[in-house]
């Protein structure tokens, strides 16, 4: 049948948002915080279409105002476009009968005499519909009397069709036919211009830029404000939050990374160390990276330790507009705080011919205690309202995820988003508002609870699980590898089936037992 959109719940309008299929989990959490900052109510209902599945680009929402809609299609990264969707449905005639009901009030400004516009092609699972754009339209039967504009248009229409049959690895949506006028459209050319192919200085836990993008969205990085990273590294998580606005600092306990650089000008298939300033003056670090990007340079970036912060205790609330971080939760390289095998007396200090180059020895960080102060850190920093948004590793098809997430009284969970790398493991991006005054006494008394909670338990925590996965997956790797050492792509799937055919034929011919 039929359907035209119906009526918002809300003072406002309803409008049909379009996500692109990347990032899956991640975009009714970045719609959600991106339509907050731009004004719509908070936790915004994102609603599927009738029949639909949750992994569907497709979805109703009320928004205030066109305006609003504009805003955040300015900013998202994961939706497509937003539309005021005229009518669908399951074909062509059930289309045309939701047009045709469509009021007229709504049509008539777009369809006059006076218009300039342009219709584009938007499918879904399908190739090859901008052939036919001249028929669908006009099969439509829409009584446009306007000037086709390819150009500088004044109106966008799309008409979108969603068929996946013939495709793989799509969610399984129902046929539809759509039609309907562009109120916002996003642009993702942000993601090319901040790509780490492209970047001057880099380190192995760089964040992919499209990562940092939307890891600023969640904290609503903008003009006004600073951000901070406490693991910064090479300052790959800053570039997203300086591209939107907003002032940023960073924190590393290396000093080599966020001080000296590295050289740029090396041998072919080899890496500078960081710490390694270039002979030839072409040593790069992270303040290059805000300089080839015309971006404000971070207000500071500060050798230090998140275990032991150089700062008072006391107030500094509100300083940060948020915090982001990739925390280092040690599924294969731990963390590392300030700290030594040996105790140091009170009173020592570093002699003075080698303080220049004195890099101070760390301890081990385990992650449970990591958490611990990042979560301090944003009880402390934050501004009411003020967000923080962090990695976890993530088990995939976790039933309850947020058992082991880390709690604070002053902060609530607001979204939280699983990014899997295969079928076992992944990472969570967890997002926390700061909703309460910092509290010392609460603080203290919430972190006791975590540590005995965790000293007690007899279970195998996250992390432990992580390693265990990743470890097993390492070893079968490491496996195949031996196995078919030297072997093309189409020889190695020829001997997986001889294996497999062989075990085939070695199951069935095996007399059957029963074990009483």
């Amino acid at each position: 049948g039929f359907r035209i959109a119906r009526a918002s719940r809300c003072v406002g309008m309803r409008f049909l948002v379009y996500f692109i299929h990347k990032h899956v989990d991640f975009r009714i959490a970045e719609f959600q915080s991106l339509a907050e900052m731009c004004g719509a109510e908070r936790n915004v209902e994102l609603e599927p279409l009738p029949g639909d599945v949750a992994e569907s680009p497709y979805y109703f929402v009320d928004l205030p105002s066109e305006d609003v809609a504009r805003e955040i299609c300015a900013r998202a990264l994961l939706v497509r476009g937003i539309i005021d969707l005229w009518g669908y449905g399951d074909d062509l005639e059930s289309l045309k009968a939701a047009l045709k009901a469509c009021p007229s009030e709504r049509k008539a400004k777009y369809l006059a005499a006076d218009a300039r516009f342009k219709v584009e092609v938007e499918d879904f699972g399908m190739k090859g519909g901008s052939k036919h754009l001249v028929q669908r339209v006009e099969a439509l039967e829409l009584p446009f009397t306007g000037k086709v504009d390819l150009k500088s248009p004044r109106d966008l229409f799309w008409s979108m069709h969603s068929d996946v049959e013939a495709s793989t690895g799509l969610p399984m949506t129902p046929k539809r036919m759509f039609f309907g006028r562009v109120v916002g459209k996003s642009d993702r050319t942000i993601v090319n211009k901040y790509d780490l192919k492209q970047r001057l200085y880099l380190g192995p836990t760089s964040m992919d830029a499209e990562m940092s993008l939307l890891m600023a969205n969640m904290v609503r990085a903008r003009p006004g404000g600073v951000v901070l990273d406490p693991f910064c590294g090479t300052g790959s998580l800053l570039i997203g939050a300086a591209h939107y606005g907003a002032l940023t600092m960073g924190l590393d306990i290396d000093i080599r990374v966020i001080k000296h650089g590295k050289s740029a000008n090396v041998p072919k298939g080899k890496d500078s160390k960081f710490g390694e300033t270039a002979k030839d003056g072409s040593t790069v670090n992270v303040w290059t990276n805000f300089q080839q990007y015309n971006l404000t340079p971070p207000v500071a970036l500060i050798r230090g330790d998140l275990h032991a912060l150089p700062t008072r205790t006391f107030g500094l609330e509100g300083t940060l507009q948020g915090i982001i971080a990739d925390p280092p939760y040690g599924v294969r390289a731990g963390g590392r705080k300030s700290g030594g095998r040996k105790p140091l007396a009170d009173d020592y200090k570093i002699p003075e011919e080698l303080l220049g180059a004195h890099i101070p020895s760390t301890a081990p960080y385990p992650f449970g205690e990591c958490l611990d102060d990042l979560m301090d850190l944003a009880a402390r920093f934050l501004s009411i309202g003020g967000l923080i948004c962090f990695f976890v590793p993530g088990e995939s098809g976790d039933p309850d995820p947020e058992r082991e997430l880390p709690t604070h009284p002053a902060l609530r969970l607001r979204w939280h988003c699983l990014e899997t790398f295969n079928t076992i493991w992944g990472r969570r991006l967890v997002t926390y508002e700061k909703v309460a005054l910092f509290d010392i006494d609460a603080a203290r008394k919430s972190r006791a609870e975590a540590e005995a909670e965790r000293a007690s338990s007899t279970q195998p925590d996250l992390i432990e699980r992580m390693r265990a996965l990743v470890y097993a997956t390492d070893r079968k790797r490491s496996r195949f590898d031996q196995r078919f050492k030297g072997f093309s792509p189409e020889e190695i799937k020829v001997l997986q089936t001889q294996t497999r055919d062989r075990k085939s034929a070695t199951s069935s011919s095996s007399p059957s037992t029963t074990v009483p």
